[in-house]
């Protein structure tokens, strides 16, 4: 049967807290290391990757044993795929697990996490079913889930058919499971009707670390291995790497061959060559496995990373990027929930200096003149909610209090000279979600009003006086340009993602670029 991959095969966002429980056997998948000698199972390898910022990655794959024909009243067996290797990526699930021989089909996806499964039954409509056979691994390949504006795709990935790399990285001792050709499993090639992959990389969400670079333009890394640019007229384009791997930070770089580089899960490293549209692999040396979260560097201060895997981020550090020496320069406690952002890790850098800090501070800075390391204490020495580190040196903060929940009790501070001193603000907010941005005239924007109606306040005395500037949902990403310009990236949480920009000093904002599928809605309506 077809998979779900156009807009009237659909499946519909399923956040449920059921379980797969009810009138159904349902066991954990064994994990194929650990079989009996002379057992029937056979190892299964699937990933997923998810174009979306509701889950950060699936933790359980549920499958059905499909009946044979004339049984079709036994108990239905489903059987859980475990998530293997979570560290190394943020939204790309790899699942391995032992299945005895018979027909299968996908039938649900679970985050642990936020508690939320996709079902994939589609009605009456039945997905592509795969074949386990005694003694034969089996690898099914990459799948695929995106949003079609409310509505889940879910499909095949064509560019990434086989999970031997991912194995190898992430988990070696499975990949000796699947060393032998393993058997693809499907009884078909991915339909041509399935465009699920080619639908999710035409509309990437999410935009982390946004930088403008030199030349006005402004690039973003995004999820299906591209990086989001804006050129200085304002059109938006997408630079492209060969896998699908979701990019995590991207920053200018000064290289006979790259004038940008991305990095991401699984270790992720990109280049993009002077006078191309496109994204290379840059050799990664000895670099240790996990997400990339952070880049900055130059040709002659050399290039240092933040390598997050579990509850540690790592900040490397190597003089030469191709095929790197990557020596730790700090190991860093990020703690459970670094994704949700409980504990965090910030870095930043331009070409006189880098610095990082994690939650708890304090904050260190590197003076690439002069090879010094400064350490810097936090207000008042006190943790970090949120952190912006602006291009011209200023710097604003909110600041956890003891007891303090949700932002109530947070501290807005800003810094004029890269955090040696630091000023308190008071803003017309009593619960604080956001820090103060500063453009590069001065003028300080602040997001707010989780208990009242979401606005931007804007201040042009240094915080003194706050006026309303707009409307504004709260989540948002807000970046001052050069130009005097700002944008604002957010929605990825909810499946609709959008950028906009604004001239007016945050009075009135424009759509520049958006995953909503007019298309899509318009026949929906239908």
């Amino acid at each position: 049967m077809p998979l779900a991959s156009q807009l009237a095969r659909s499946v519909p966002v399923a956040v449920l807290l059921a379980t797969l429980a009810g009138c159904a056997s349902v066991s954990v998948a064994t994990d194929p290391l650990k079989l009996p000698a002379g057992a029937n199972q056979s190892p299964v390898v699937v990933s997923v990757t998810a174009n979306t910022g509701q889950v950060q990655g699936f933790t359980d794959m549920s499958v059905h044993l499909v009946p044979p024909k004339g049984r079709d009243n036994e108990t239905p067996q489903y059987f859980v795929l475990q998530r293997k290797a979570p560290d190394m990526a943020r939204d790309t699930s790899l699942f391995v697990g032992a299945l005895p021989p018979g027909e299968y089909e996908i039938n649900a996806l679970r985050d642990a996490t936020s508690n939320k499964i996709l079902r994939l039954d589609n009605g009456s409509k039945k997905l592509d079913s795969f074949v386990v056979e005694a003694g034969k691994p089996v690898d099914l390949g990459r799948m695929i889930v995106t949003p079609i504006n409310n509505h889940i795709l879910f499909g095949r990935s064509e560019r990434v058919g086989s999970n031997t790399l991912l194995l190898e990285r992430a988990s070696p001792q499975h990949a000796a499971l699947f060393a032998r050709a393993p058997a693809s499993g499907w009884g078909h090639p991915r339909l041509p009707a399935d465009r699920a992959e080619e639908y999710a990389a035409s509309r990437p969400l999410g935009a982390n670390c946004p930088t403008e670079l030199p030349d006005g333009a402004v690039v973003a890394a995004s999820r299906l291995g591209v990086v989001l640019r804006r050129a200085p007229d304002g059109r938006w384009s997408a630079l492209r790497g060969p896998g699908i791997d979701s990019l995590l930070c991207v920053t200018a770089a000064d290289l006979p061959d790259a004038e940008l580089l991305a990095v991401g899960e699984f270790s992720t490293l990109l280049r993009k060559p002077p006078q191309e549209d496109k994204l290379l692999p840059v050799a990664t040396g000895n670099l240790p496995a996990g997400n990339i979260v952070g880049i900055t560097g130059s040709r002659k201060a050399g290039w240092t990373v933040g390598v997050h895997s579990g509850s540690t981020v790592t900040v490397l550090h190597t003089p030469a990027l191709h095929s790197g020496n990557w020596k730790p320069v700090a190991s860093l406690d990020v703690g459970f929930s670094f994704w949700t952002g409980a504990h965090n890790f910030w870095m930043w850098g331009d070409a006189q200096r880098m610095g990082y800090t994690v939650t708890t501070g304090p904050i260190h800075e590197l003076d690439y003149a002069s090879g010094t390391w400064t350490t810097l204490d936090t207000p008042n020495k006190a943790p970090l909610r949120e952190v912006a580190f602006e291009p011209s040196g200023a710097v604003g903060v909110l600041t956890s209090a003891a007891g303090g929940a949700g932002g109530i009790f947070a501290g807005v501070f800003v810094s004029n000279d890269r955090a040696r001193s630091w000023k308190p603000v008071e803003v017309p907010y009593n619960v604080k979600v956001a820090p103060i941005r500063h453009d590069y005239a001065g003028t300080m924007y602040m997001a707010g009003g989780a208990l009242s109606e979401p606005e931007l306040q804007v201040s042009k005395d240094g915080g003194k006086t706050w006026t309303h500037a707009a409307k504004r949902s709260l989540g948002r990403q807000l970046l001052p340009l050069r130009s005097g310009e700002l944008l604002d990236f957010g929605g990825a949480e909810h499946g609709i993602f959008s950028i906009g920009h604004s001239t007016d000093g945050g009075r009135t904002w424009e759509v520049e670029y958006s995953n909503f599928d007019r298309r899509a809605y318009e026949m929906s309506r239908k």
